[in-house]
């Protein structure tokens, strides 16, 4: 009998590999500013999470591109291959690929090391709040004149 929980194994180290180098070629390590890049292992366990589906399409997807593009799978692509690969993931506007850089820039930005490297307090907003600038509320009088266009409710 095996330890493992059914959703440990729920992706194979091929398809975290594939996912790993799409999300660090979205978005790639900036050492002098600090900021870590998508494929980092807290980052990466975040997208795996968030959204299954969403990445095992996206697998999927750069698994029929790589037997296109180099007529193998992503496992066997050499570093040219690749670059082909992420050059035509970049010009793709395939739905795996948008839907999945979304994914990406999601997890990214909620990441403690992301948040402190911008000069952000890792933090959830609620209770303590933030402080939003008094604004001009004269700026509203326009849609406050305007027509309703919207139908109304019959009671």
């Amino acid at each position: 009998m095996s330890n493992n929980i059914a959703s440990d194994a729920r992706f194979s180290r091929a398809q975290k590999e594939l996912v790993a180098f799409v999300a660090g070629a979205i978005i790639p390590e900036d050492p002098p500013r600090g900021m870590p890049g998508a494929n980092s292992p807290q980052i990466l366990q975040d997208i795996l999470h968030t959204s299954e589906r969403q990445s095992l399409e996206l697998c999927e997807y750069v698994e029929a591109v790589s037997k296109e593009v180099a007529g193998c799978n992503f496992q066997d692509l050499d570093k040219a291959q690749m670059r082909e690969l992420t050059n035509h993931l970049a010009d793709s506007n395939a739905q795996e690929v948008q839907g999945f850089v979304g994914l990406v820039v999601q997890c990214y930005y909620r990441d403690d090391r992301v948040l402190a490297a911008l000069g952000l307090e890792a933090r959830a907003p609620f209770p303590q709040g933030y402080e939003v600038a008094a604004g001009d509320w004269e700026l509203l009088d326009t849609v406050k004149r305007r027509p309703p266009f919207y139908r109304a409710v019959e009671r």
